[in-house]
C-alpha cells in the first residue's frame, strides 16, 4: 500500500485534491464517502471549481430519508459540491429514495453501480478508515461478511453506534477501482492503522481490504499518524 505522510490534515487535503485533478476527468466515476474527514476536501473541490468526473456516487449511506440530518448526501450538499456537480451538468447519483425502504434503496443503487462500473473504466473513491476498523460502511465483525455474494450493495440494519441502518459498497463493488484514496488523520486513528497492519481477517477488520494482494497496488494511505 502506497502512503502519503503529511504533517496535518490540511496538507492531507491538498495532496488528495491535487491527485484528484490529474486522474480524474469525464472518463471517471467518482464515489464519495461520508462522515466528517473528507468534508474539508469536498469544500475544497467545492470552492475551486475545477474536478470534472463523467459521474459521481456514494460510496455508503446512513439509511433514512433524503437529505436527513445525518445523511452523508446532506453533508456533501453543505460542502456546496453536489451543487457544482449538478451545475455543471455532471451526473450525481445519491443514495436515499422516498419512501423506499432500505433494501429496496440497495437493491436499486446496486443497479446504479452496476451501470457505472459498465460505462466507466476509470473508477476512483475517496475513503477512510473508522477508530473501529471499519471502512466504507461495512461494519467489523458481520455474518454478513462472511457469505461469498457478488453484490456491488449491500445493506446493515446492525452497524456499530447510533446509526444503526447502512446502504454501503461492499468489497466486491471497491476491488473494481483503479485508485482509492484513502484519508486517515488524528491520533484517534492510531488504534484503528495499528489493527489494519496487524494480521488476521477482513470480517474482523474491514481496513484489511486495503492490504489484499490485489488491492495494495492500488490504494493510497494519506495520512498524518505514523504507520
Amino acid at each position: 500500500m502506497k502512503v502519503k505522510k503529511v504533517t496535518d490534515p490540511n496538507e492531507g487535503f491538498l495532496a488528495a485534491k491535487d491527485i484528484l485533478y490529474k486522474v480524474v476527468n469525464r472518463d471517471t466515476a467518482l464515489f464519495l464517502s461520508g462522515g466528517s474527514t473528507p468534508k474539508p476536501l469536498y469544500e475544497i473541490l467545492a470552492k475551486e471549481r475545477k474536478i470534472e468526473p463523467g459521474a459521481v456516487t456514494l460510496v455508503d449511506e446512513r439509511f433514512g430519508q433524503p437529505l436527513h440530518l445525518n445523511s452523508n448526501e446532506k453533508m456533501i450538499q453543505e460542502t456546496g459540491l453536489s451543487s457544482y456537480f449538478l451545475e455543471n451538468g455532471i451526473p450525481y447519483y445519491p443514495i436515499l429514495q422516498k419512501g423506499r425502504d432500505r433494501k429496496k434503496v440497495a437493491f436499486e443503487y446496486n443497479a446504479v453501480v452496476s451501470s457505472l462500473f459498465s460505462r466507466f473504466s476509470k473508477r476512483v473513491a475517496i475513503l477512510g478508515i473508522g477508530e473501529d476498523g471499519h471502512i466504507a460502511g461495512i461494519p467489523p465483525r458481520n455474518e454478513k461478511l462472511k457469505k461469498k455474494k457478488k453484490k456491488f450493495v449491500e445493506s446493515f440494519d446492525n452497524f456499530p453506534g447510533e446509526f444503526k441502518q447502512r446502504i454501503s459498497l461492499t468489497f466486491v463493488a471497491l476491488s473494481k477501482m483503479t485508485l482509492l484514496i484513502v484519508l486517515v488523520f488524528g491520533g484517534n486513528k492510531k488504534e484503528a492503522l495499528r489493527k489494519m497492519f496487524t494480521p488476521g481477517t477482513i470480517e474482523e477488520v474491514p481496513a484489511r481490504f486495503y492490504l489484499r494482494k490485489d488491492i495494495t497496488k492500488k490504494a493510497l494511505l494519506i495520512t498524518d499518524q505514523k504507520v
